[in-house]
């Protein structure tokens, strides 16, 4: 329980400093914002704070550090790893989500300024118009999910193939301290243009999950939307020619995107939408092809292929492809379908990649499973030359838990990407019969979470996927895998030598000395 007037008297500073209506000391917002999709805080946070701006936000980073209190920061919510969850019995949630605003776009400089608290959605609205794009430009949760979130816990989707995640598109940050003092990092005196000019300050924020500094304000790097796309998509009947084919693609760097779907998943993701969406979805492809007639044709193909367009038992890969010109991208496509052809797989209806590129922000429905199970993945990051047999690992630790996955109703599928020419993303997902928390309920739309089932308690199921979940993360760290949105799952600090240790420990008693921001985070003393 908070004690009632240290609370109050917090509280009332930052009503003042912020707004009445941007500080919410109720039980159920303080309960919402406590969660991500796998886990609940200890001890409910005492107070959730929504500063406006970046001046707003060092008030509050300010007021709260100097009455002891700890800080988690939040964006659009998507962790799944307690990346954002409070850890200590005094904690005030720092929800990001109202800075908001693009703040500049400069096409002759070829940056963009963004708040923290700005979707990957409401960046890519704004560049469109102009012929613009960032290299790197968000996840599948990018509706919801922030910038400056992808950036402290770094993230993959859209782009990635050619450009990594997304600290390789940002140029400077401006952060705000433990203290409330206020940092900036990059080349440039008023809007950062570049990144390096000395030592990296930029990377020590990215990825940090919000451990050294409150991400208040960040500039990308643009370049110009590409003139031409191509869609393929590929399926095979073995698991070592599907990642085989996807590794040597990416060594390639032919592909922008590549999703990777085990046979589970794909059925998974056809089963989930409604006929009304996959007419509102043929409206988007239209719309996304620069022409009518070439629209009209891609959408008669998606709705002529139905949903029987994957086999049952085939691992499918799903690619785009993007470039200058036409010809380019022929020239990438026809490279990719050898490839393909080499490692024995065969070219299906294309209707993944273009439903992807035509909706890329997609509400978040899938949350839950398709029946209103529990869902989670874990992931990690591994080199090319290991994908498959860290891959045959994973299924081979499932295979040792089938009894009790049987008896508890747990199902798992996988889902794989790459980054650049030299990672190889393996993401399990885990579905189960489970109650939903209420960050489900406040994030699923209403129509669609009305026609889910409502399971009961069911902590023996979860039980079983937490310890599927540490078994994978095991077989990742015996792998030297790498992770995104580290937060308190994955062990980042453990596996560092002594010299970095060390110089984590300098940099965060320096930046931090108290341990105000995200106590707990990178495997940091909570």
């Amino acid at each position: 329980m908070p004690d009632d007037l240290t609370q109050a008297s917090l509280a009332d500073t930052l009503r003042k400093a912020l707004g009445a209506d941007r500080v919410a000391t109720d039980e159920a917002t303080r309960d919402l914002f406590s969660q991500d999709i796998w886990s609940k805080a200890p001890a409910m946070a005492e107070l959730v704070a929504a500063p406006a701006d970046t001046a707003a936000l060092a008030q509050a980073v300010k007021a709260a550090s100097a009455q002891g209190y700890g800080l988690a920061i939040r964006g659009g919510g998507m962790s799944y790893t307690n990346g954002y969850v409070p850890q200590q019995t005094r904690a005030v949630v720092l929800d990001l989500a109202r800075m908001d605003r693009v703040l500049k776009v400069d096409a002759e400089a070829m940056t963009v300024t963004v708040e923290a608290g700005c979707t990957w959605k409401t960046l890519l609205e704004t560049l469109k118009p102009l012929g613009l794009r960032t290299p790197f430009w968000g996840p599948l949760s990018g509706i919801t999910s922030t910038v400056g979130g992808g950036l402290s816990q770094l993230n993959a989707i859209f782009g990635s193939g050619h450009y990594g995640t997304t600290s390789e598109s940002v140029v400077g940050l401006t952060v705000v301290l433990a203290d409330g003092e206020i940092l900036r990092t990059g080349a440039g005196l008023d809007t950062p243009f570049y990144r390096h000019y000395g030592p990296d300050l930029t990377g020590l924020f990215c990825g940090d999950c919000g451990v050294f500094g409150v991400k208040a304000e960040i500039t990308l790097r643009l370049i110009r939307a590409p003139n031409a796309e191509a869609y393929a998509s590929f399926g095979f009947k073995d698991r070592s020619n599907c990642v085989a084919a996807m590794a040597e693609i990416a060594r390639s760097g032919l592909a922008c995107e590549m999703f990777g779907f085990d046979p589970s998943l794909a059925r998974a993701r056809l089963k989930r939408a409604s006929l009304m969406a996959d007419v509102k979805t043929l409206g988007k492809v239209v719309a996304n092809q620069g022409s009518l007639f070439k629209g009209v044709k891609e959408a008669a193909k998606i709705a002529l292929a139905g949903r029987s367009f994957v086999g049952d038992e085939e691992y499918s890969v799903h690619m785009v492809f993007e470039g200058r010109s036409e010809a380019a991208v022929e020239a990438d496509l026809a490279a990719a379908r050898l490839v393909v052809k080499n490692a024995s797989g065969s070219e299906i209806e294309n209707t993944i990649p273009k439903v992807i590129r035509a909706q890329p922000f997609t509400p978040l429905n899938n949350i839950l499973g398709a029946g209103g199970e529990r869902w989670v993945p874990v992931h990690g990051i591994v080199s090319l030359a290991k994908a498959d047999r860290v891959y045959a690992e994973i299924e081979a630790w499932f295979e040792s838990l089938k009894t009790e996955f049987e008896r508890e109703g747990v199902e798992t599928s996988f889902m794989l990407t790459t980054m650049s020419t030299n990672g190889f993303l393996i993401e399990p997902v885990f579905t189960w019969p489970e109650a939903r928390n209420a960050i489900h309920d406040a994030t699923i739309e209403p129509g669609m979470l009305s026609k889910l089932e409502v399971f009961a308690s069911n902590p023996a199921a979860t039980d079983v996927v937490a310890k599927a979940r540490l078994g994978v993360i095991d077989i990742f760290v015996r792998n030297g895998a790498a992770h995104f949105q580290i937060g308190r799952t994955y062990p980042y600090r453990e596996s560092r030598d002594a010299a970095s240790v060390a110089l984590l420990d300098a940099v965060k008693a320096t930046l931090d000395p108290k341990g105000t921001l995200n106590a707990g985070g990178l495997g940091f003393a909570r």
